[in-house]
């Protein structure tokens, strides 16, 4: 069951209309959480952050959060660092990894032949490493389970591989990606059969594949993402990891040390995760939001990033002018340290303000204060 307010689809971010939820304990839990988070240290950047959580980390940790109905110290200093990064400068995106099936294709004709195979001798396949984690073809699988030769399997995987199509936006994003200079990445989990009509369909567009059956370790394993990043060449935090499986691809970069993009192509996010979904892949990539996505704090952020010199230049002449006053109303013993002072601050004119935690610190309290009023 999903209840949604009138309103919550209209425009969720920007309202103070509450998001979308699957369940009445979902939306309970959603409720106990914001009056934990007002009742502590920092309690106006946290709810905030809980009720708008556009950075990765923060939509995780609240969409877990609402699951489990409790705030842990672990989650809530997860949290607060989510706050301290609308402080710093946007992150450098170096690279952009893309899931494959659900995120740049899909399959026309599912049929599933090595879950058949499992099937047919699942004690076998428990003794044996998935298919998933080791370059192995259907028959050769087969034949490990010891069963006989797949005629009939091997047919049902020629229908899913000759039905693999793109989605209709994933040409121009790769693209679109491609022209800033940012490395692309195909990284999915998938047997091998798979990744050979991946490639004939896209090309050259792709830098670096990476497959769970050639890295040995399947999403949201640490270890797959680690690889992921050495062979792109980057930090995990310049890695901005864009797929369609909440857990393999959002969980598990974030908890890798990365960013990430939830693709949700029929608009079904709810509560935290809708902050960072994107309804098709032109969304996801600069890793910017959506009109309707922008929150109140997002809006305040660009705006001091695009304004940072003036604002600078405004605080730097208010402080020189109360400076000049306390020099001018001082007594004489005390004028040195006062014309110590000054001087101190002039020499900072020319600085570049690089500071944005206090001015952040002030909006927030500000809307936090208007949403409370």
């Amino acid at each position: 069951m999903t209840i949604i307010t009138p309103s919550s689809q209209d425009d969720p971010a920007m309202s103070d209309a509450p998001p979308s939820f699957r369940t009445l304990t979902e939306q309970a839990a959603y409720a106990a959480i914001l009056a934990d988070l007002a009742g502590r240290d920092r309690g106006d950047e946290a709810v905030m952050i809980f009720r708008e959580p556009t950075d990765p980390d923060a939509a995780v940790t609240a969409d877990a959060m609402t699951r489990a109905g409790s705030v842990s110290d672990d989650q809530y200093a997860r949290l607060l660092a989510a706050a301290d990064r609308l402080y710093a400068p946007p992150p450098v995106t170096r690279a952009v990894a893309f899931d494959a099936f659900g995120t740049l294709v899909h399959i026309g004709r599912k049929r599933h032949p090595f879950e058949r195979l499992i099937r047919q001798a699942r004690d076998r396949a428990e003794a044996l490493p998935s298919p998933m984690v080791q370059p192995i073809g259907l028959a050769d699988y087969a034949a490990a389970l010891g069963l006989r030769h797949p005629d009939a399997e091997l047919a049902m995987l020629n229908e899913e591989l000759t039905t693999i199509a793109l989605y209709p936006d994933t040409l121009d994003a790769l693209r679109q990606v491609r022209e800033q200079g940012v490395r692309i990445a195909a990284a999915s989990n998938l047997a091998l059969p798979y990744a050979a009509p991946l490639k004939a369909l896209l090309g050259d567009l792709v830098d670096i594949w990476h497959f769970s059956f050639d890295a040995g370790a399947i999403k949201p394993d640490r270890t797959f993402y680690a690889g992921l990043t050495a062979h792109l060449g980057c930090e995990a935090g310049e890695l901005l990891m864009v797929g369609a499986t909440w857990r393999d691809d959002i969980v598990g970069a974030v908890e890798a040390g990365s960013r990430a993009r939830w693709v949700d192509r029929e608009g079904r996010a709810s509560h935290a995760r809708r902050f960072i979904a994107a309804r098709g892949l032109g969304d996801a990539y600069p890793d910017r939001l959506s009109a309707g996505q922008i929150t109140e704090l997002e809006l305040v952020r660009s705006g001091i990033n695009a304004n940072l010199e003036h604002i600078h230049a405004q605080q730097w002449a208010l402080e020189a002018a109360r400076l000049r006053q306390i020099l001018a109303d001082a007594s004489e013993p005390e004028k040195a340290t006062v014309k110590q002072a000054l001087d101190n601050h002039y020499n900072t004119r020319d600085q570049p303000e690089t500071s944005r935690a206090g001015l952040m610190r002030n909006a927030t309290a500000t809307i936090s204060a208007r949403k409370h009023a």
